[in-house]
């Protein structure tokens, strides 16, 4: 899945925001360090961001619960 661009300033540079515990967190810890993934924390409801942008540093979308 491509990333979409950002909606407030247009840039490419953007990820998913990931929630929960994960279950590699050695994987967890590498993907966010290269900024492939931003970690959202452990609690999600219906206004949890998907995206991350990593320039302007906006959070958008709709998570699917």
């Amino acid at each position: 899945m491509s990333s979409p661009k950002c909606p407030t300033c247009n840039s490419v540079k953007t990820c998913p925001i990931v929630y929960g515990y994960p279950a590699d967190l050695e994987k967890y810890l590498e993907d966010v360090s290269i900024g492939k993934i931003i970690g959202g924390g452990c609690e999600i409801n219906k206004n949890s961001p998907s995206w991350h942008c990593h320039d302007c540093l906006s959070n958008w979308g709709d998570i699917s619960l």
